[in-house]
């Protein structure tokens, strides 16, 4: 099954781990130095890390951490409208490929954000990351309302910002100051003629109403989120 992923980042589709042997070296690495293994617990706190990745963080770092075979050093990030920028991949072809993009570009260290949910279509629940207050890749429309403590803004799908959550409306998923570190991209499956006849009520570039029937009928789920750094 093919899903409609339209968001700011261009989705790139992965194979599952097929042992346990490549899981546990997803999961924790030796550091090369010490010894120490660095085991990654895949929860996300929007501003401040995304598993073991903090605001401070660099390639080198991961690499260090990681091992060389969890981390691809200098790959292409490829975004919306043709742009694209050079960042680092971790767990690549693995349900649990993160993309970072840096805000040091030259030395490839302090994130801008990190982006996660590269995954074939159907197997969303492989994937470990999750955010704190609950979530997930695979979250429906439904549940992010319940999380949020209200109904959002999301804009129109069909084309490439589509499915973005524009706007929490003060819930929970937005900070005191009206800030969020947490960006949501929803999809839905594009083969289904009868969600067909409902996303197109929901299409285009402007703001929906999460609240919105159509939208309640259609129940997206979350198909990439994006943790942003303070």
């Amino acid at each position: 099954m093919r899903v409609l992923l339209l968001e700011s980042l261009l989705v790139v589709l992965l194979n599952a781990c097929t042992s346990n042997t490549n899981e546990q070296k997803a999961d924790s690495t030796a550091l090369a130095d010490s010894g120490a293994a660095v085991v990654n617990d895949w929860e996300c706190i929007p501003g401040e890390r995304a598993g073991i990745i903090t605001s401070r963080s660099s390639e080198q770092e991961l690499i260090d951490k990681l091992g060389e075979a969890n981390v691809s050093a200098h790959d292409t990030i490829y975004g919306a409208e043709g742009m694209f920028s050079i960042g680092t991949i971790i767990y690549k072809g693995t349900p649990n490929e993160a993309h970072i993009v840096w805000k040091d570009t030259l030395n490839f260290k302090n994130p801008d954000y990190v982006e996660v949910g590269f995954i074939e279509p159907g197997k969303e629940s492989q994937v470990k990351w999750y955010v704190t207050n609950g979530v997930k890749v695979g979250t429906k429309l439904t549940e992010l309302e319940l999380i949020n403590g209200k109904p959002f803004n999301f804009s129109g799908f069909g084309w490439d910002y589509g499915g973005s959550v524009v706007d929490w409306n003060g819930g929970k998923l937005m900070n005191s100051d009206s800030t969020s570190y947490l960006s949501i991209i929803l999809a839905y499956d594009y083969e289904n003629q009868a969600l067909n006849s409902i996303a197109e009520k929901v299409m285009g570039d402007k703001s929906f109403e999460s609240k919105d029937p159509n939208a309640q009928m259609l129940n997206p789920f979350v198909s990439h989120f994006i943790i942003s750094f303070k």
